[in-house]
């Protein structure tokens, strides 16, 4: 019977997702509300709020879920950070979902939330990492992941991945500084998301 009811909270759980997604590509983030998101799943409002507490919920929580499965279904081959790069391909698929998470006019409280969401996931995946370092990659991800969603001078997914890449492995040079020393250790092979 558990079974049963798992596989009822995940078919829920990914209906108010669809919906979600659905209605950010119809229009803007700010425009969609938790009455469109309901109606577009067919589901109840006590139902909705017994998983989310509001749309920014919906979307932080969904989004993380989505980036785990995205994760452990990609091969990853290359440097020992290859299992983020998927983050730069969803992104640039799908920029009117990340411009909310992570763009110029996200909400704070959003931000914030989805880089402790991808930081989360760095400490699963690299675990030997230091709580500093988790921080300073999930920030510097969400960086370079903002010039693939931007609408502008959007960079194309492959470029943005090999500079965040290149940044995170070895560092900056300025001028004669060169790049980062030896004590500056690469990140460890990546474990698989629990």
């Amino acid at each position: 019977m558990a079974e049963h009811s798992d596989r009822r909270v995940r078919r829920t759980r990914d209906n108010l997702h669809r919906a979600l997604i659905e209605l950010m590509i119809e229009r803007d983030y700010d425009r969609v509300t938790v009455s469109d998101i309901i109606d577009r799943a067919d589901v109840g409002r006590s139902t909705f709020y017994a998983h989310y507490r509001d749309k920014d919920d919906l979307l932080l929580v969904s989004c993380t879920e989505f980036l785990r499965r995205e994760i452990t279904r990609t091969p990853t081959a290359g440097s020992p950070l290859s299992p983020l790069r998927v983050l730069f391909h969803l992104a640039a698929q799908y920029p009117q979902v990340y411009r909310p998470l992570i763009g110029p006019k996200a909400a704070t409280t959003v931000l914030h939330a989805y880089q402790r969401g991808v930081a989360e996931l760095i400490a699963e995946l690299f675990e030997e990492l230091p709580a500093p370092t988790v921080a300073f990659l999930s920030w510097g991800l969400l960086g370079v992941l903002g010039t693939v969603i931007d609408p502008v001078a959007g960079l194309p997914p492959g470029p943005a991945w090999q500079r965040f890449e290149a940044l995170a492995l070895h560092g900056i040079s300025l001028g004669d500084a060169g790049p980062a020393t030896a004590g500056d250790a690469a990140p460890p092979a990546p474990r698989s998301p629990r």
